[in-house]
């Protein structure tokens, strides 16, 4: 402030017209704190033009744009309104102009409606401006009519004489998207040219050994290792007493030497403090020719990085090399190339589409970075193509944020704007999860809204929260109720039952389920940290259970889990688990994972087959279960059997740099970024070069050490096509192209059944064709026809006199799960017709009723979206709820619903519906003397509400009678017996619920002497 104590700030209002309150705060040494009264600043223009477009519109659709004027001038205005179009967007009843002018006469004070009709031929984000002109005058309006009727002057010129009392100019934006159902793939490889042999060393003192390709008299090494590298030049593949030993940083990393035998009096050494690192390879090379072994820093054989050198006695046959760390210090080698390895990586991608796909919906990008983790440091807020409506699912906004920072942290690579980011992250996600937390400190879906508690749920959070404790604030309380919820709910035997929902099945079911969950569990609560008696108790009993149960573990994923469990508990049955989970691996060129049959998929059947010819063999569970294996790996340190894991977990990646649903996102990123701190290397020099054989495109990518964390991405202008890859260089690097398209049908075997039923008001008006072009006749008041010519009538406006009475439709959709049981928890996706808005006050009906299962609902735009626990095969679900239309559209387009399983997105249904070609909805905005009618669309289209074949994997059950689901539960899970309001005794909480949701009463929950 100045001497008088006052400030002046100069700030740029935001473009709106509101009033804005305004605060101050001060702090003065001697009157403290100071804080000032609001004051209001309007922000006002005294003539203005406002136009909405809809957030987005369907390719081939026509829609009018209301467009309002106000003025708030003294005088009468003639207005002209110029309506500027890019290419690919035209005026109804225009055509071929791409500027279009409306005059209105508007009194002071006053607002004047007119309109527009477009129509959309070019997919993307196009703008439309609108630019207005207000001319004042005692007779504005007629002097306007007359200058221009006279002909004297072209409308430009006309304008550019007179000078304007008012301008206004607006700009707005819609996304034209294609028709039809969209589709993506993506190609993920993780390669690393040059690829050298790594071998990683226990804290057993034991020596692999490696033999050494012949003419080799030296080669560089990269290690990492707290302390005591050994390396072995020996005549033969095991321990000799004639052997050679070098030890890098020996005697607790403080000496360097070489010594004849293992563990023989050293011949020469160095002091070397601090040579070694385990958070970073550090590099080395070992020469022995002359009869004198030297070792050094660095990659190349040179006099001035020699750390020791000896000359040998007599004369030294080396054949193998061992490798080894000392007693207490594990180790990662990388030493020359594989055999097998080429010095270029070359690689083919056949980038294909379907051939009924809708014409100009095709892209392919490719993107490379050189670091694994790359792809989520890109996109840490969007991580999944997927909505986040539950529990468990808004802890995709948190827990790759901790995994990302530990990673960072750990390699010393974190930037304070990435730190800044992930933690903002971090909050917004603690915040939102506390609203899922129950009164009795556990976790579920939806939170109170929940019969109970969700143990695996609790769980998740639970070492989710801990975890982030390093970089957010999170209050011990929370950590302790969701604790000690966790271990008051544990059995005599060790085990963790499935308390309230477990969303994924592929965790739940019989003895496997409970050994899967109690390995889980107890997984969370070591990463969590155990600190009291109580707890070491709890983590002991399950120990004891898993190692008791671990021959019943037939199936991969529990295995897998097992082993991780194990692993972490420091069991001595960890080995045997570790044994069984490497017998079920699926290993073939040179890429590892497990699989759910235990084979490798190669039945396009087997899972979900695309009538697209494209095909998805791999579902999330096999995602997470080849996680939990590379988990167990980094966790004993074995980075060499790691990588072909890494490999073929790279692959799965989606484009966003997460996998296909939330709890496989989780693990497999939680994995990838534990490989990535154990394998940091620091540096990476590649070049990458990309071609087509469409011959369109060819370019050419440089990784290095600045830029390695900077996601490159092309966009490839034409498919179908090849795409040759090739790499050379040093380091490693993930490289995904990632295609979408539209098809206009829906997957040929649906993993439900999928019913639509859209119904609209009977009313004459909208039957009848507007009258466009209507003359005055002799018998018509002469006012009236003298307001119309001071209207300035809309310039043939296709929808100057269409109705405008709000129109509404009902729609239902009925949905139910094709194989036997129910589903996981399922996502029905309901998008509008273009230009409507969902009826809230009906979607909160809907949750209100509880016999439908409804668990929430989110409205997305003009897409709905509704949650619910599970979808069941024996009884339809069904959905049903108003919407109003914002804007008139013609030509409307068909609209896909969708229905999936949250935790296996590949099992889905989609049906696409319209309006039925009677319906008002398909006479909106004629054109010239016919109306736009909606085409026939049983030939073309798939599904539509009034005509298409059954949508249905065994059969046209739809002919089939399935009553609505009313208060359809699945309470098989775990829960302690609770005393109804009506003296029963339930076998659970969720059992209770179904007995009040079909009695229509109220039953509560009591102390259980009550049902004594």
């Amino acid at each position: 402030s100045d001497t008088s104590g006052e400030a002046r700030l100069h700030v740029e209002v935001p473009d709106s017209i509101t009033t804005w309150i305004t605060e101050a705060v001060g702090l003065s040494e001697e009157k403290g704190l100071g804080i000032a009264s609001q004051t209001e600043l309007k922000t006002f223009k005294p003539f203005f033009i406002d136009f909405t477009l809809p957030y987005h519109v369907i390719r081939g659709e026509q829609t009018k744009i209301p467009l309002t004027v106000y003025n708030y001038l003294a005088v009468c205005v003639e207005v002209h309104v110029k309506i500027s179009v890019p290419k690919g967007i035209k005026f109804v009843g225009h055509p071929g102009k791409h500027h279009l002018t409306r005059k209105k006469c508007v009194a002071p004070g006053e607002a004047k409606p007119t309109s527009i009709v477009l129509s959309f031929s070019e997919l993307g984000l196009s703008n439309i401006t609108a630019k207005a002109f207000a001319y004042g005058g005692t007779n504005c309006c007629q002097d306007g009519m007359q200058t221009l009727k006279n002909g004297k002057h072209s409308e430009d010129n006309y304008l550019e004489k007179r000078t304007p009392v008012g301008v206004d100019y607006v700009r707005s934006s819609v996304i034209i998207e294609p028709e039809g159902l969209s589709r993506e793939y993506t190609y993920s490889v993780f390669f690393c040219p040059n690829e050298k042999i790594h071998i990683s060393t226990p804290n057993k003192y034991e020596y692999q050994y490696m033999q050494k390709p012949a003419q080799m008299t030296h080669f560089d090494i990269a290690v990492k290792a707290h302390n005591d590298a050994h390396l072995a030049l020996s005549s033969g593949p095991h321990d000799m007493a004639e052997m050679t030993e070098i030890v890098i940083g020996g005697q607790q990393n403080t000496k360097t030497w070489i010594s004849v035998s293992k563990m023989g009096e050293p011949v020469v050494s160095r002091d070397t403090a601090g040579i070694l690192s385990w958070d970073e390879f550090r590099s080395f090379w070992i020469s022995w020719k002359n009869g004198i072994i030297q070792v050094g820093h660095g990659t190349q054989v040179l006099n001035e990085s020699i750390i020791v050198e000896w000359t040998v006695p007599k004369q030294l046959e080396v054949k193998y090399i061992g490798f080894s760390t000392g007693w207490g210090s594990m180790g990662e080698f990388k030493i020359w190339r594989k055999e097998e390895t080429d010095e270029n990586h070359n690689e083919a991608f056949t980038l294909g589409v379907p051939h009924n796909i809708i014409p100009g919906s095709e892209r392919a990008t490719a993107s490379i970075i050189g670091d694994v983790m790359g792809p989520t440091l890109n996109n840490l807020d969007n991580l999944l193509r997927l909505p986040f409506g539950c529990g468990e699912q808004n802890m995709i906004h948190f827990a790759p944020n901790v995994f990302v920072l530990k990673y960072l942290q750990k390699t010393k690579q974190l930037s304070h704007e990435v730190e800044s980011e992930a933690t903002d992250y971090l909050v917004q996600g603690y915040q939102r999860q506390l609203t899922y937390k129950r009164q009795d400190g556990s976790y579920s879906a939806f939170g109170e809204r929940d019969s109970s508690g969700s143990m695996w749920l609790t769980a998740f959070v639970l070492k989710s929260f801990a975890q982030s404790r390093g970089f957010i604030f999170i209050d011990p309380k929370e950590l302790t109720t969701a604790k000690d919820w966790i271990i008051q709910h544990q059995k005599e035997d060790g085990s963790f039952p499935a308390m309230g929902r477990i969303l994924n099945k592929d965790i739940q079911g019989g003895i496997h389920g409970k050994i899967s969950l109690t390995a889980y569990v107890v997984a969370s609560l070591l990463e969590t940290g155990v600190t009291s008696e109580e707890e070491r108790t709890a983590v002991d009993k399950a120990k004891d259970f898993l190692e008791s149960n671990l021959y019943s573990a037939e199936d991969p994923y529990t295995t897998a889990l097992i082993a991780y469990a194990l692993t972490l508990l420091h069991s001595p049955s960890a080995a045997v688990a570790l044994r069984k989970m490497n017998s079920m691996a699926i290993t073939q060129d040179g890429f590892t994972h497990w699989s759910l049959t235990g084979t490798l998929v190669t039945d396009e059947d087997t899972f979900m087959g695309f009538n697209d010819g494209l095909s998805q063999s791999v579902v999330s569970a096999e995602v997470e279960m080849t996680s939990y294996a590379l988990l167990t790996y980094t966790l004993l340190g074995d980075v060499a059997s790691a990588l072909p894991v890494v490999k073929w977990l790279s692959q799965q990646r989606n484009a966003l740099g997460g996998f296909s649903s939330t709890q496989d996102t989780c693990v497999a990123l939680q994995a990838l970024a534990e490989y990535a701190i154990l394998s940091y290397v620091g540096g990476v020099n590649l070049t990458i070069s990309l071609a087509s054989t469409n011959l369109d495109y060819q370019e050419t990518f440089e990784l290095n050490k600045m830029n390695k964390k900077v996601l490159q991405t092309a966009v490839i202008p034409s498919i179908p096509t090849g795409l040759f890859v090739s790499a050379k260089g040093e380091g490693c690097c993930l490289m995904q192209i990632d295609v979408t398209y539209n098809v206009p049908d829906p997957i040929a075997k649906p993993a439900f059944q999928l019913l639509v039923n859209l119904k609209e008001p009977k009313s004459e008006q909208h039957l009848q064709a507007p009258n466009l072009l209507r003359p005055v006749s002799p018998d018509e008041n002469r006012s009236e026809a003298l307001h119309r010519e001071r209207a300035l009538v809309d310039d043939d406006d296709p929808a100057s006199d269409q109705d405008h009475q709000e129109y509404k439709v009902i729609l239902e959709t009925c949905t139910r799960w094709l194989h036997s049981g129910s589903s996981n928890m399922a996502v029905l996706e309901v998008p509008l017709f273009s230009g409507f808005r969902a009826d809230i006050e009906s979607l909160e009906q809907l949750l209100m009723n509880k016999q439908i299962g409804l668990k929430r609902y989110e409205v997305d735009g003009r897409k709905v979206l509704f949650y619910f626990d599970e979808i069941p095969s024996q009884c339809m679900t069904c959905v049903k709820f108003q919407a109003f239309r914002e804007h008139i559209v013609g030509k409307t387009a068909p609209v896909p619903i969708k229905v999936y399983d949250y935790y296996e997105p590949a099992f889905e249904a989609t049906r696409f519906y319209n309006v039925s070609e009677n319906s008002p909805l398909a006479r909106e905005l004629c054109d010239g003397p016919t109306c736009n009618e909606v085409e026939s669309s049983a030939s073309q289209w798939v599904g539509f509400v009034h005509s298409g074949p059954c949508n249905n994997v065994f059969g046209c059950l739809e002919d089939e009678y399935f009553e609505q689901c009313m208060c359809s539960r699945d309470c098989g899970y775990d829960g302690e017996p609770v005393c109804g309001s009506d003296g029963q005794i339930y076998p659970n909480h969720c059992q209770m619920e179904v007995a009040s949701c079909r009695n229509n009463t109220r039953i509560e929950q009591m102390p259980m002497s009550q049902c004594s």
